[in-house]
């Protein structure tokens, strides 16, 4: 089975959260190892981080029962959204 076909059978709500968990993962180790941010300040603004990216993971209205869904019910918003808020927070940190 390729791993198109494994992706294609997650549910919605489990691509969100392995996508915001893996964006967690990235956020840490860009502002650790790429913006220099100090241990305290990390450790600190982490646990913020984890709660706001936990909120993806509980995203109501992604109902697979429904055949028509509107643009803002698929996982690849939310993906995108989870994406470009990294990279805003990334931003934050290098200016």
């Amino acid at each position: 089975m390729s791993v198109m076909r494994r992706v294609a059978t997650l549910s919605d709500e489990t691509k969100i959260a392995t996508v915001s968990a893996a964006c967690l993962i990235a956020l840490a180790v860009i502002l650790k190892n790429v913006v220099q941010v100090s241990a305290s300040v990390l450790s600190r603004d982490i646990i913020i981080y984890i709660i706001i990216y936990s909120f993806f993971w509980m995203i109501p209205g992604l109902d697979a029962k429904r055949e028509r869904k509107s643009r803002f019910e698929r996982p690849l918003f939310w993906s995108l959204l989870l994406v470009a808020m990294t990279a805003a927070i990334v931003a934050v940190y290098a200016v």
